[in-house]
C-alpha cells in the first residue's frame, strides 16, 4: 500500500511540472527562431546587395518600402505635474479678548469688509460705567495733587503727603487707560480687507477670551503650496514659469514659482514649492490645483518618436538610412536615450543632425538590407 501511494505522488509531481517545463521550452524555441530569422534576414540583405552589385537584381525589385524621419536639433522640454493646495496668508479666525455678551453682529457671511470695520460688538456697559467713575476719581486726585504740590513747593506739609497724592493720580490714570483699552476690545474689528467667511457666535451668547468668533479671508494674498519629491531638488528655480490647472472649476492660469523650500520633510521626503496666484474670486482657500512645471530642457536636442526605438539583446537601436555604392540601405545604429516626454524620446548618443531613420516599415528589417524610401517626415518644431 505504501508503495502505491509513493507511485501516485511521483505521478502527480511529474504532471504538475509539465506545464512549467513546456512554457520554458517554448520560450527557448521562440528565442532560437527569432535569432534564426535575424540571421536569415541579414543573409538575404547581403545576397541582394551582391546581386545588385553584379547587375543581376534590378533597383526597387522586391525592396522593403519605408518612410523616414530626419533628425534635427530643436528645443526639447519635459514637464511634470505636481498636486498642490490653494492657501491664503490672510485666512484667520478672530477671537474674543474680553468676556462679555455679544450685543450686535453688524456683518453677514460673504460680506466684504475693510480694515477697521466693526465685525462684532460685545456688551461694554459695565466698562463704560467704570470709566466714568475713574474719570471722576481722577479729577479729584488731580486737584489734590496740584494743591499738595503747591504746598510742597512752599515747604508746607510732608514729602510723604506729596508723593501719595502723585502716586494716586498716576495709578488712576493707568486704570483709566486700561479700562478704555478693555472697552475698545469689546468691538472686534477687521485687521485687513477681506470677506467674512464664517460667523461662529450669535447675539446673546457670551464670548469668552480665546473663543472663535469670525473667520475672515482675504483673496488678495493667496498662493499654492505644493509638495515635490526630493528627486527634483535643483531642477526648479525661483521665477520659473508654470501653468496651474484647477480641476474643480476647469480653469487654467499661468504663474511663476515664488519660493522653493530648503528643507526636506523626513516623513515623506518632499520639499515645498510656493506658486504665486493672481487675485481671482473664483479661487478659494484649500482648493486643489495641478501645477505643470518643466523639470528638464535642452535647447538643442535630437529627438525621435518613441515608437521607432527597438531593443534586442545588445540594447536599443534604430535603423538609419545610408547610401552606399548607389544603393539605399538600412544600418543598425546603437543609440543611448535620454528623457522621454509624451511620444518623443531624446537621443543623447548614436545620431547626428541630418541623419534619417526608419519611421514606418521597419518590421522585418535587418542590418544592411536594401530599402526603398517612399516618404520623409520633417521633425516637429
Amino acid at each position: 500500500m505504501r508503495l502505491v501511494t509513493s507511485f501516485i505522488i511521483v505521478i502527480l509531481l511529474a504532471t504538475a511540472c509539465e506545464p512549467a517545463d513546456e512554457v520554458s521550452q517554448k520560450k527557448k524555441e521562440l528565442a532560437a527562431a527569432k535569432q534564426q530569422m535575424l540571421e536569415l534576414q541579414a543573409r538575404i540583405a547581403q545576397l541582394e546587395q551582391d546581386l545588385q552589385a553584379l547587375g543581376a537584381l534590378e533597383n526597387h525589385q522586391n525592396l522593403t518600402r519605408v518612410s523616414v524621419y530626419e533628425v534635427q536639433e530643436r528645443p526639447f522640454t519635459h514637464y511634470v505635474d505636481v498636486r498642490g493646495t490653494v492657501r491664503s496668508r490672510n485666512n484667520v479666525v478672530l477671537s474674543a479678548e474680553s468676556p462679555a455678551v455679544v450685543k450686535e453682529i453688524p456683518v453677514v457671511e460673504g460680506q466684504e469688509v475693510r480694515k477697521g470695520d466693526i465685525l462684532v460688538v460685545q456688551d461694554g456697559e459695565i466698562l463704560r460705567k467704570n470709566i466714568e467713575e475713574l474719570k471722576s476719581s481722577l479729577a479729584l486726585a488731580r486737584t489734590i495733587y496740584e494743591r499738595q504740590k503747591k504746598l510742597w513747593e512752599q515747604n508746607i506739609g510732608t514729602e510723604v503727603q506729596y508723593l501719595e497724592a502723585k502716586n494716586r493720580l498716576e495709578t488712576l490714570q493707568l486704570k483709566l487707560e486700561t479700562t478704555q483699552t478693555q472697552l475698545a476690545k469689546t468691538r472686534i474689528k477687521a485687521p485687513f480687507n477681506g470677506i467674512v467667511d464664517e460667523i461662529m457666535v450669535r447675539v446673546g451668547e457670551i464670548a469668552q477670551p480665546g473663543m472663535p468668533v469670525i473667520r475672515l479671508v482675504s483673496m488678495a494674498n493667496m498662493y499654492i503650496s505644493a509638495e515635490v519629491s526630493e528627486s527634483f531638488v535643483g531642477k526648479f528655480r525661483k521665477g520659473q514659469p508654470v501653468e496651474v490647472y484647477f480641476p474643480s472649476i476647469d480653469y487654467k492660469v499661468k504663474s511663476t514659482i515664488a519660493a522653493i523650500g530648503q528643507v526636506i520633510n523626513p516623513e515623506n521626503r518632499t520639499f515645498q514649492l510656493e506658486i504665486r496666484l493672481p487675485v481671482d474670486r473664483r479661487l478659494k482657500p484649500n482648493m486643489i490645483a495641478v501645477v505643470t512645471l518643466a523639470d528638464y530642457h535642452n535647447p538643442r536636442a535630437l529627438v525621435v518618436p518613441s515608437r521607432i526605438i527597438q531593443t534586442d539583446r545588445l540594447g536599443q537601436f534604430l535603423f538609419r538610412i545610408v547610401e552606399e555604392e548607389g544603393a539605399t540601405k538600412v544600418k543598425r545604429t546603437a543609440i543611448e536615450t535620454g528623457v522621454t516626454a509624451g511620444n518623443e524620446t531624446e537621443i543623447i548618443k548614436g545620431l547626428l543632425p541630418g541623419d534619417k531613420v526608419v519611421l514606418d516599415g521597419g518590421i522585418g528589417l535587418a542590418d544592411g538590407m536594401l530599402v526603398e524610401v517612399v516618404s520623409s517626415e520633417e521633425p516637429m518644431q
